[in-house]
């Protein structure tokens, strides 16, 4: 008489997956740590004008146009100020920024700009406009899109 064994049990394929956990929890703390802000570009403070209150923000003093090119270039008021693309603080613009905020402090108004800037310019050639128009504390900024006379 043939014998017969009970056959064995077959357990249930497991994965340990706590490892993969620790992993990513690692690469997570890793990212956050080495991860950086930088404090300038945050929160410029701007304010935009909306259509809801055209009474109150009236603006006595002409506002000026800065425009940025494709190749870099920063004109205000039709003016070349900036054409190497390579620097980043835009000393000149900084320093007429500057008068344009004293000058609109002495007639109480608020100061004005327009930036226009063309669909092929670097991206971060607007964003250092964007930091000279805040460090020279001018909150009423308009941004349009760039129009070849």
């Amino acid at each position: 008489m043939p014998r017969k064994f009970p056959a064995p049990e077959v357990d249930e394929p497991e994965l340990d997956i706590s490892s993969m956990i620790d992993v990513s929890f690692l690469l997570l703390i890793y990212f956050l740590v080495t991860s950086t802000i930088d404090p300038k570009e945050t929160d410029l403070g701007m304010k935009l004008p909306t259509t809801q209150s055209r009474e109150a923000t009236q603006v006595k003093v002409d506002q000026m146009t800065i425009q940025v090119s494709a190749e870099g270039n920063v004109v205000l008021n039709d003016e070349p100020l900036e054409t190497d693309a390579t620097k980043r603080d835009l000393p000149l613009l900084n320093e007429r920024l500057k008068q344009y905020v004293d000058a609109a402090k002495l007639s109480q108004s608020d100061p004005l700009v327009v930036v226009a800037a063309d669909d092929a310019s670097k991206g971060q050639r607007f964003i250092d406009v964007l930091n000279s128009i805040a460090k020279a504390g001018i909150k009423n900024v308009t941004i349009t899109g760039f129009q070849d006379n």
